[in-house]
């Protein structure tokens, strides 16, 4: 897959979670960026690190932590 056709795809997660296209396209271009540096800098794959990151950004977006920050965070309350 090329680099358009994935900014396209992930730009596409954020108009269903409510971007307005324009921003879509930037907030997608910058995943994949930190993706990229996450990769080099964790020595995991470049599709592990977009994983993770889209998680977070989905379940920020309905304004939840991922269940396991979420077990993280209620510890650290504790």
């Amino acid at each position: 897959m090329n680099q358009e056709d994935e900014t396209q795809q992930i730009a596409q997660i954020f108009v269903n979670l409510g971007a307005e296209q324009t921003m879509a396209r930037q907030m997608a271009r910058q995943l994949i960026k930190r993706a990229e540096q996450r990769s080099h800098e964790e020595d995991i794959s470049k599709t592990e690190a977009l994983k993770e990151l889209l998680e977070v950004a989905v379940y920020g977006a309905q304004g939840m932590l991922k269940p396991s920050d979420e077990a993280n965070f209620d510890k650290e309350k504790g």
